[in-house]
């Protein structure tokens, strides 16, 4: 695959996310945001200028917005609730996320200074994911009031809502293809295990033609579409580990590739620590931790499970 464009993507865990960028070409990433706190779910502008995010910085998680560089990083929302999923409409001058001001988790819109915070569902379960649509008239997201986690599609010249899928598993993170003609989404259910099993899916925008895109064993999820339609890019989980890494798939060839790039600055925010034995309370002997200084990283690295240098998810792509 000859990719090109930026990635930006959230890594980290337990709690301390950050999000990075991710150059095709050069195969170089760069952090964005950094420090303690849980900084995820980025998503592009439409102009690639400027990345919406969440961050939990200030107590709770709030959506905000910096440049593609990561300087001048800005709270949008300020009410002290959950905030999460934002995407931008397409003219760029709204946000769509949700969030649990009223108890419930709904559909807001609100504008990119902060103002004009508008309701956009009334439900009392949970409405989440929301996307907008590429002409900017609909808003597709999840829902659980049909009893199940459902794709449904909101008008938002007519206000009416309409349901797209009726899986009996769950059916979520929907994303509209860049030209609108598609609808792609993640489905699956729990195995007897207590894991996942979950697939890639795509659909027309009313619902009909269900496919599966691809087919592996494992889970994906966290999926987006290339700026021109052609890839996507998703998050997939590694054989016998907890870990989840970047996977772009050719929707032409169906072939997949996972993205490879030096980790070292990823490993190095959350603190990994490379010890020949793999010390569960980061407790190592002193003796182990001095011969493990001297000791080169990729035969350290090689002695722990990925699932040790955190997972990686929500990753959105531009030219």
């Amino acid at each position: 695959m000859n990719l090109k464009g930026t990635i930006v993507f959230a890594s980290g865990k337990m709690g301390d996310f950050d999000i990075w960028a991710l150059n095709l070409e050069t195969e170089e990433v760069r952090q964005l945001t950094s420090g303690d706190s849980w900084n995820d779910c980025p998503r592009w502008s439409p102009d690639g200028s400027k990345i919406a995010f969440t961050s939990n910085r200030t107590g709770s998680s709030e959506i905000w917005i910096m440049n593609a560089n990561g300087t001048d990083q800005r709270q949008v929302t300020k009410g002290n609730f959950w905030n999460n999923s934002p995407d931008w409409s397409p003219c760029g001058k709204k946000i769509v996320f949700c969030a649990n001001y009223n108890g419930s988790i709904d559909i807001y819109t609100i504008n990119v200074d902060g103002s004009g915070l508008e309701r956009i569902t009334e439900y009392e379960g949970k409405d989440f994911t929301p996307r907008y649509s590429p002409d900017g008239k609909k808003i597709i997201f999840t829902s659980k009031r049909s009893g199940n986690p459902d794709i449904w599609q909101y008008d938002i010249e007519t206000k009416n809502l309409k349901q797209l899928t009726e899986y009996q598993g769950s059916d979520f993170s929907p994303v509209y293809s860049p030209d609108g003609s598609k609808i792609v989404f993640i489905s699956g259910d729990a195995t007897e295990k207590g894991g996942e099993d979950l697939e890639i899916y795509s659909m027309d925008p009313d619902g009909k033609n269900e496919c599966k895109i691809v087919k592996r064993v494992g889970s994906d999820r966290h999926v987006a579409f290339s700026p021109d339609g052609r890839y996507l890019v998703y998050a997939s989980g590694i054989d016998s580990s907890s870990a989840d890494r970047l996977v772009v798939a050719d929707l032409q060839s169906r072939k997949t590739k996972v993205l490879k790039f030096d980790r070292t600055k990823l490993d190095w925010e959350i603190n990994s620590k490379l010890y020949v034995v793999d010390p569960k309370n980061d407790k190592a002997p002193f003796l182990y931790k001095l011969f493990s200084f001297f000791t080169p990283k990729w035969l350290l690295r090689g002695a722990h499970n990925e699932s040790h240098f955190g997972t990686d998810r929500y990753p959105d792509w531009k030219y």
